[in-house]
């Protein structure tokens, strides 16, 4: 409701159909271009080679209850590895995170007597989390990781009073740097570790299974973070032509 009475539209927008658009855009003749010839070569460059403990612990869970573990095999996968600057230059932040990759054998009881115990071998592969962040410090003389800042500003004109700036104009500028992204490679795992068999239930006299397994396990993982950076290409003189030396002069007899 206007202030003029209920049919007063004074104070509102009228909102029509396809209101936001561009109009009246053109291009006012060539773009200028600036070509340059760097001598570099574009290569993955080490930044750091880095090696963590973590601990870790889980359950899992068999299908059917287990007499023993006959055999273990473990990998890491990795989910995530990146590399976050801090407020010094020459420090960051990794955050590491993946799983364990855990493949067990165990056997399983269907016949016990009390001279011999008969089953299948069955398996269990289970994916165990784990993460954590470890702290870089990069060597004042090494190489380090390059990133380099965006570029903003802002300008205003003055009104024609001189007492304040005009609304309707502003100047604008922004630079935007695309950097290289750095990434991780895995170089090794080392694992100790721990399996504790759980819910343990008697079968014969002599014979107990278990149906669940404690995972205590301390992993070692090392990792070796890269970014891509422009390398100069070393130049060398080429060499100077060699000639053989003068013959000597022959003598007079």
């Amino acid at each position: 409701m206007g202030i003029h009475g209920d049919g007063c539209k004074c104070g509102q927008t009228e909102v029509t159909q396809n209101s936001c658009r561009v109009e009246n855009a053109r291009m006012f003749g060539m773009a200028s271009t600036e070509t340059t010839f760097p001598k570099t070569i574009k290569v993955p460059v080490t930044l750091a080679e880095t090696a963590a403990v973590v601990c870790v612990e889980a359950n899992v869970h068999l299908e059917k209850p287990a007499l023993e573990i006959v055999r273990v095999l473990k990998s890491v996968i990795l989910e995530q590895c990146e590399l976050v600057p801090t407020f010094s230059p020459l420090s960051a932040k990794l955050f590491v995170s993946g799983f364990i990759r855990k493949h067990i054998e165990y056997t399983t009881v269907d016949q016990a007597t009390g001279t011999a115990v008969c089953g299948d071998v069955r398996h269990t592969t289970a994916l165990i989390p784990f993460d954590f962040c470890t702290d870089l410090t990069f060597p004042a003389t090494g190489p380090t990781l390059q990133l380099a800042p965006d570029f903003e500003s802002h300008g205003e004109y003055l009104n024609k009073s001189g007492h304040a700036a005009k609304i309707n104009v502003g100047l604008f500028g922004n630079r935007k740097v695309y950097n290289e992204r750095p990434f991780c490679d895995l170089l090794f795992t080392e694992f100790t570790e721990l399996d504790i068999g759980l819910e343990s239930k008697r079968c014969k006299d002599t014979t107990r299974t278990f149906s669940t397994v404690r995972e205590k396990i301390v992993l070692r993982i090392g990792l070796k973070v890269l970014q891509d950076q422009q390398v100069p290409i070393p130049t060398t003189p080429p060499p100077k032509p060699t000639f053989p030396p003068p013959c000597p002069p022959k003598k007079k007899w």
